[in-house]
């Protein structure tokens, strides 16, 4: 029997026994790869499986390796969550580290989820996982092609022609152990990012999740899922940084001048006899960052990873506006991502400046603040309807910020997760 034959009769086993399991197993097509280094992996609405991996090992453990991956796909790892820019390999880690706190992995596939042996704090979400795991990564000096830094590489050939004569024979044996821990972590390194390779944003198969995940809990049938598991994917459902929903509530109600002629659409005088016109919607944003002394370097250069972010969403054109107790310089205009922004001020906090800037400036569809919340309340002092969104640094800022900012009218509130 072939390992999608018994893949497939899982499968049926979960139709009787794992309703919400079977949902997500049935919303994807299943695929050989036996050019994986990995067993298993998830993404584009698909599981791809190495034959030459799985051949050997039990339908229990098979079993297991499968229910990995549908968990993954509930919690959404490869569909949404992912951070600015992420790193492919620590995107896998997270996901395992959050997969491990709340699931009781068996220890012959537990062997195999990097960073399930780190000692992190329990009850984080994957984000934040993803956060402390990246704080770890230190810089590396350039490759010499076999994944060895060239510093460290040309020191260790230096040792190696005289190890043989030399009385520090002990030190060249520990250099050759530094190379090989090196070769070791850079091949799990590429195992990682070979799991997530196919991770990608999709808000329908978001959507197709969460109706799953609703029909569990309108019929309270989750299967084997424990109440802490349970719990985890029920809360995956309002992920509190969402940058699809972000730019949503900007484009519901903008009107673009960009007119484009089509044939799919009757000219209002002539009918099909003439082409028609379609109005595409575009945003015009400003962006206001609080650059205060409050706000760390850290968390500023979350702030403008998300910025730049935003370009990948179809946003053609931002003003970042930097303030303090008072803006910073003019508006800058961003049309494409930055590498490096100047960044002015490290004073006081005061959001009304940059409530008075967008209210005098009508040619805004809407503001969003990148801060860490703590100055009074602005006023809008406008009459026309406004649209703001406060994106803050760190779930414990949303929680201490949340309730004021929603008491404003038309104002939105969702946060970045940063550790520390």
């Amino acid at each position: 029997m072939t390992v999608l034959d018994r893949i497939k009769k899982i499968g049926e086993r979960w139709f009787l026994t794992e309703p919400l399991l079977f949902a997500v197993y049935c919303s994807h097509e299943f695929y050989e790869n036996d050019s994986l280094d990995v067993s298993m992996r998830t993404g584009n609405r698909k599981v791809e499986f190495a034959p030459k991996l799985l051949n050997n090992v039990s339908d229990v453990v098979l079993a297991e390796f499968l229910k990995v991956e549908m968990f993954r796909i509930l919690l959404k790892h490869p569909y949404q969550r992912q951070p600015p820019f992420a790193m492919k390999q620590l995107l896998t880690r997270a996901s395992n580290i959050t997969l491990n706190d709340v699931y009781e992995v068996p220890p012959v596939v537990k062997r195999l989820m990097s960073g399930a042996e780190l000692n992190l704090p329990s009850g984080l979400c994957f984000e934040e996982y993803y956060s402390l795991l990246k704080d770890t990564v230190m810089p590396f000096a350039p490759s010499d092609g076999r994944g060895i830094p060239n510093d460290v590489s040309e020191a260790a050939q230096g040792e190696g022609e005289s190890c043989e004569s030399s009385e520090f024979g002990e030190t060249c044996a520990n250099s050759g152990n530094s190379r090989s821990t090196q070769g070791k972590n850079d091949t799990q390194e590429k195992l990682d990012a070979q799991i997530s390779e196919l991770w990608e944003e999709d808000e329908s198969a978001c959507c197709d999740i969460n109706g799953f995940i609703e029909i569990a809990e309108a019929s309270n049938n989750w299967g084997s899922i424990s109440k802490k598991l349970q719990g985890v994917i029920r809360a995956s459902k309002k992920v509190n940084m969402d940058y699809r929903k972000m730019l949503s509530l900007f484009k519901t109600s903008v009107i673009s001048s960009k007119r484009r002629l089509t044939r799919m659409r009757p000219n209002r005088r002539f009918g099909f006899d003439a082409m028609g016109s379609r109005y595409e919607l575009s945003t015009n944003l400003l962006i206001a960052v609080d650059v205060s002394g409050s706000v760390t370097d850290k968390n500023l250069q979350f702030f403008f990873s998300v910025i730049n972010r935003l370009f990948k969403y179809g946003v053609e054109k931002l003003d970042v506006l930097q303030f303090d107790s008072k803006i910073q310089g003019e508006p800058e205009p961003l049309k494409k991502a930055r590498k490096t922004v100047k960044i002015m001020g490290r004073g006081g906090t005061s959001f009304q400046p940059a409530a008075d800037y967008y209210c005098a400036h009508p040619e805004y569809d809407g503001l969003i603040y990148f801060t860490d919340g703590y100055a009074p309340p602005p006023k809008f002092n406008t009459k026309r309807p406004i649209d703001v969104l406060w994106v803050l640094c760190g779930k414990s800022n949303y929680n201490e910020h949340a309730k004021w900012i929603k008491r404003l009218k038309r104002n939105h509130v969702a946060y970045i997760p940063v550790s520390g």
